[in-house]
């Protein structure tokens, strides 16, 4: 399998620095991304809007668009994830961002030609609310 570079883009006004800085904490400790080896995790700043964060992994499966889609979510999960959660408290959030759709979750994928992928987070997630 090919390489693969995926850009996370989470927009200010719905996901704070202290959220990205968790995610990037909980898959620097990980050192995986759904079972697929992190090769580079970057958190690259931001911009007036969006905070960036960029992920190099060695996918060990074709990732389809269900599997993308679940990514993301897992993604998602973590950034919004309360710190000190407990275990049936992460069960229960997996569970309800699991079932909503991407767009409902305000969830947008934008692939390249170099294959690597923006996956644009707006923060319409009323799963975790």
């Amino acid at each position: 399998m090919k390489r693969q570079t995926w850009h996370f883009l989470f927009y200010k006004s719905a996901f704070t620095k202290e959220q990205i800085d968790q995610l990037l904490a909980y898959l620097k400790q990980q050192q995986n991304f759904g079972g697929f080896p992190i090769v580079e995790l970057i958190g690259d700043g931001d911009s007036s809007d969006i905070r960036f964060v960029t992920m190099v992994f060695d996918p060990l499966a074709p990732i389809e668009a269900h599997l993308r889609s679940e990514m993301a979510k897992f993604m998602l999960m973590h950034a919004i994830r309360p710190d000190g959660n407990t275990p049936e408290a992460d069960m229960r959030l997996y569970g309800r961002v699991m079932a909503e759709s991407d767009a409902a979750l305000g969830i947008e994928f934008q692939r390249y030609d170099d294959q690597s992928m923006d996956v644009i987070y707006w923060g319409q997630n009323q799963a975790a609310h």
